[in-house]
């Protein structure tokens, strides 16, 4: 695995910072989440470049619902790094793939960013999105699970 760090190394390194869950909060986050992978599938056909932003930030935002649910927030530069890192911490080896995906998934994000003649495939960003999907739901499924007196509502509402 990329990120091998405990929680207390974090804590230590003022990587994050301990903060209450909020419902409110996670809730937001998830269904933004489901959110930007609608977004993500709906502009693959026209903007590759676009779709796999959104795919990124899915996870991103997911990432920090799931770290809000277990009392952190990320408190250093670098935010998105420390989303994966702290994901990493409590996924451990059996979502090594996902964790390493979701990495490189952050630093091509990065390079779209700042070097806007860096290619992006239309099946690169297919698959960011299928990683996002499969990251979304894996974090959906544990924030349920921890939290299973709450009954939360993260999809989007079909009109």
């Amino acid at each position: 695995m990329i990120y091998k760090e405990s929680i207390e190394a974090l804590f230590e390194k003022g990587a994050i910072k301990k903060c209450p869950a909020d419902e409110k909060t996670i809730s937001n986050l998830m269904k933004r989440a489901y959110k930007d992978l609608t977004t993500a599938k709906t502009n693959l056909a026209v903007d590759e470049d676009c779709a796999y932003t959104y795919a990124d930030n899915a996870m991103l935002r997911s990432g920090l619902a799931f770290m809000s649910a277990m009392g952190f927030r990320p408190d250093a530069p670098n935010k998105h790094e420390i989303v994966i890192k702290f994901t990493a911490s409590f996924l451990g080896d059996e979502y090594r793939r996902l964790l390493n995906d979701y990495d490189f998934m952050r630093r091509k994000r990065n390079q779209l960013n700042y070097e806007p003649d860096l290619p992006c495939s239309r099946k690169e960003a297919a698959s960011a999105i299928k990683t996002a999907q499969e990251f979304v739901e894996v974090i959906h499924k544990i924030i349920r699970r921890k939290n299973a007196q709450r009954e939360f509502d993260f999809r989007p509402k079909k009109n």
